[in-house]
């Protein structure tokens, strides 16, 4: 580790070469002293300036010029910056006027503005609008990343006429960050996309061999005397919500939830032109759209994406150890995710008694949550998050007598991350900080949750050449946590952990720590551009780091290393457009040394030249160990396995799109898994969308976990039976999506997901000994229907005594779904209504019948909620 730290601080003092290229061309920006009128009309004086023209394709012909004539102002005043565009079109009864919700950018014929208000070469914001008045905005970063969950308030308007569409952007300066000055110079990118042939055109265009997006980015001029005023929004909020669920006719505490109001404000505040602090006051953390159904057999948690607004806003600031490469591959060790913000007002987690009913909440209410971000000058980001989760109840009630249990403790957590670029973002060092601190006075909670728990990695990269061709990325991160003994026995029995494996030989489960830490690392590298390419990493995790109180973790006690190298063809030829391929070798092992995965892979992507695309992968694993599979009992292994992949998808400018995602998987175990997702796009009006995409899933396991038990007589399992159990699951599910936008402002859409998942148990088994793959049948199997329960004597007439488990057999169903009509009544003013529907049902289990399992589905009780949400922006 010492070698790694030496390194890595070596590689960052590295005295490179500057920048080659001082051929940055210039783009002028004219002040006006006049209204501009936005209504899509170019009837100002102002558009008697000369307009930027030079647009170059980088799709289909890469270096010709656009084939349409473009013509695009950039004019400020006081408050805002403008974009005007008159884009001339040959045949303009072929533009399409294609409405879409907000950020759901489809082929079209869009306008796309790229920003850099920093200068600094690596952030910045984008803006676009197509012919029908459709908007989309987001944030750049990582010099050729982007994310569209950042939404800015500003106004587009446009129009078609007989030469083609014009379009007038106002962007307030208040919703752009900047290093204000008396003459600024920002960096600026154009774009235009002409559907019907596929026409990818820009001012500057970076060749598809090459790497980097802002970094070469044009440079605006003429942003002189500006001095925006402070910011400081306001943003109010107001709910109404009507809850009919599944319940108790006798259950006290229904009535009294079923109806909810509350109130709340979101504000931003601008401590300069370059610094935002948000707040919030009793949020709204209520999310838009639903988690999908998942049935999770294994033994590590379900990842779900962040949907909630605050914490969308910004959120790269607070990425880790993914910066300066522009790919990241993971091959099982992804980096750690420091900041998971779903732990905030996350479920509670503590244990209620036995009841008759109880009154539990779905998740901790959060007091109030603050968040500074920014740049403290064009080089240096700063970001930092404290909020307070307050302490959560459950009340229980037994023969009519009500009790209140204590089920999530007064809790603080706390962000920050801040990264400084040196040498024209040659290098750059950042670290990050987290904390998660709990006010614990209860047994229940305190024999379950670390007290105070404490995460920090510094993360950074250097390029090796004057090109920037090849980029050395690292990150370290430590984590310490402490908490008492019966939490600690928990945290060191967690699945990536393991600590009480009874074969472990290089740590383990102390049950007198109370206290716990570790690491995690690694070093990587990465060729940004050219044909050819190669990506290699080695990494550890140690098996103490621990960073899920308010991270994410997935994984311990490993050491990791790939090679990946492949070949990419960007020039059009008879058949594909273009073409990349990839080979990849890949291994895993724990700090015991035992090899954990090792395996080959092949990757490659195909673009027909009427843009059918194919994507194919194969994969190939040695036989290899398995420290989950036991869930905390001794190794077992893992079969030589193969995997082939295929995905093909159409032409997605067409009205009907369709497509197809295929796997299959087996191993010489006979094991089997196999996968089918087709999915369909249907565009019937330049108003309307309708997606469907259903999916078939048989998973054939001999392995599947089922419990252990202690027995006396299992001498050669360490006195523990680990039963296993063959499975064949089926799984039928769809996601069903329509969207019909209205107005540019306003639309419906409606998510549903509808699920059915079989799992058929039989042939159980044990573990016959550790670090094999070799099982022992077990013959003495009786199943008791009454208890629905199976008895199993495991040595028939020796002295072993005999054991019971549930029936594991499962038919799980449902269906979820919501319908959001949104409508934005003045900018950053919206109105929502929404409809949240749930069901599920559980008849049958292990007999799978799609007719009466669907039927059943459509005749089980439901869970509705109607919400009401009005939120308005004021600008003060």
């Amino acid at each position: 580790m010492r070698s790694f730290t030496v390194l890595l601080l070596f590689v960052i003092t590295l005295n490179i070469l500057g920048k080659g290229n001082s051929n940055i061309p210039s783009v002028q920006a004219y002040k006006t002293f006049s209204e501009i009128k936005l209504d899509g009309i170019l009837n100002e004086s102002v558009y008697q300036n000369e307009p930027v023209t030079n647009f170059t394709q980088k799709i289909p012909d890469e270096g010709q010029p656009a084939t349409e004539e473009s013509k695009i102002w950039i004019t400020y005043d006081d408050e805002n910056i403008y974009f005007s565009a008159n884009f001339l079109d040959s045949q303009p009864g072929s533009i399409d006027q294609n409405l879409m919700r907000r950020d759901n950018v489809v082929p079209s014929d869009w306008f796309f503005i790229y920003m850099d208000p920093y200068n600094d070469d690596r952030t910045g914001y984008f803006f676009a609008v197509n012919p029908g008045g459709s908007i989309a905005d987001g944030i750049l970063f990582n010099d050729s990343w982007d994310d569209n969950s950042w939404d800015g308030i500003w106004e587009a308007k446009t129009k078609v006429n007989d030469d083609g569409w014009t379009a007038e952007i106002k962007i307030p300066f208040s919703q752009l960050r900047f290093k204000e000055s008396e003459n600024m110079v920002w960096g600026i990118n154009l774009n235009r996309d002409i559907k019907r042939r596929n026409e990818n055109s820009f001012l500057v265009m970076v060749p598809s061999k090459e790497s980097g997006f802002v970094s070469r980015f044009a440079d605006l001029v003429g942003l002189d005397g500006i001095t925006p005023k402070q910011r400081f929004e306001v943003l109010p909020y107001f709910v109404q919500k009507a809850q009919y669920l599944i319940h108790d006719s006798d259950d006290p505490f229904y009535s009294g939830n079923q109806y909810k109001t509350s109130f709340g404000a979101d504000f931003k505040i601008g401590l300069s032109s370059n610094l935002n602090i948000d707040a919030t006051v009793n949020p709204d953390f209520g999310q838009v759209e639903v988690d999908p159904a998942v049935v999770n057999l294994s033994a590590f948690e379900t990842y779900f994406e962040e949907k909630r607004s605050f914490f969308i806003e910004g959120n790269n600031l607070f990425y880790f150890g993914v910066g300066g490469a522009n790919n990241n591959w993971g091959f099982n060790f992804g980096n750690p995710e420091l900041f998971y913000s779903r732990r905030i007002g996350k479920a509670p987690s503590g244990d209620i008694p036995d009841n008759d009913f109880a009154d539990y909440p779905r998740e901790t209410r959060i007091l109030g949550a603050a968040k500074l971000t920014g740049k403290i000058d064009e080089t240096w980001s700063i970001g930092g998050l404290s909020a307070f989760t307050e302490r959560t109840y459950a009340t229980i009630s037994n023969n009519q007598k009500k009790s209140n249990y204590e089920i999530e403790p007064f809790t603080h957590f706390g962000v920050l991350r801040s990264q400084k670029e040196f040498n024209d973002n040659r290098q750059a060092l950042g670290f990050m900080f987290t904390s998660a601190n709990r006010d614990l006075r209860t047994d229940n909670l305190s024999n379950s949750l670390a007290q105070n728990a404490y995460t920090f990695g510094i993360d950074g990269w250097t390029f090796l050449d004057s090109s920037k061709t090849y980029v050395l990325t690292g990150y370290f991160a430590g984590s310490h946590l402490n908490g008492s003994k019966e939490a600690l026995v928990n945290i060191q029995e967690r699945p990536y952990r393991y600590f009480q494996r009874p074969d472990a030989t290089y740590i383990r489960l102390d049950s007198n720590r109370t206290s716990l830490g570790g690491y995690y690392t690694r070093l990587a590298l990465n060729k940004q551009e050219g044909n050819f390419y190669i990506n290699s990493a080695i990494g550890a995790v140690s098996p103490g780091f621990e960073n899920s109180d308010l991270g994410f973790q997935w994984m311990a006690d490993k050491i990791n290393g790939h090679v990946v190298l492949g070949y990419r063809w960007y020039e059009p030829g008879e058949i594909f457009r273009r073409t990349m391929i990839y080979a990849a070798h890949f291994r895993d092992y724990d700090f015991e040394g035992n090899n954990l995965n090792n395996g080959f892979m092949i990757f490659s992507f195909m673009q027909f030249m009427n843009y059918y695309n194919l994507e194919m992968q194969l994969s190939y694993n040695l036989e290899e160990y398995n420290k989950s599979l036991t869930r905390g009992g001794p190794l077992s292994k893992n079969p030589e396995e193969n995997y082939i992949g295929l995905e093909f998808s159409t032409d997605s400018r067409k009205e009907l799109v369709f497509g197809f995602d295929i796997g299959y998987e087996n191993n010489t175990l006979t094991e089997t898994w196999f996968n089918f997702e087709p999915f369909i796009e249907w565009k019937p009006s330049s108003q309307i969308s309708i997606t469907f995409g259903p999916e078939y899933t048989n998973n054939f396991s001999k392995r599947q976990w089922i419990d252990n038990f202690k027995d006396e007589f299992a001498v050669e399992t360490y006195k523990q039976r680990y039963v296993f159990g063959e499975i064949n699951q089926e799984s039928i599910s769809a996601n069903i999506r329509l969207n019909w936008t209205i107005t540019p402002k306003m639309s419906l859409q409606l998510f549903m997901q509808p699920l059915i998942s079989v799992g058929k148990f039989d042939n159980f088994k044990e573990l016959a000994k550790p670090g094999e793959m070799d099982f022992n049948e077990f013959n003495n199997v009786v199943y008791n229907g009454e208890d629905e329960e199976y008895i199993i004597d495991p040595d028939g007439n020796g002295p072993a005594s005999e054991f019971a488990f549930s029936n594991p057999d499962f038919n799980y169903k449902s269906l979820r779904g919501t319908l959001v009509y949104r409508w934005e009544i003045l900018p950053g003013s919206i109105f929502y209504l929404v409809w949240s529907h749930d069901r599920a049902n559980f008849d049958h289990p292990g007999k799978f019948k799609f007719g009466r399992d669907f039927n059943d589905l459509l005749y089980s009780d439901t869970n509705d909620i109607f919400l009401a949400k009005f939120s308005y922006w004021l600008d003060l």
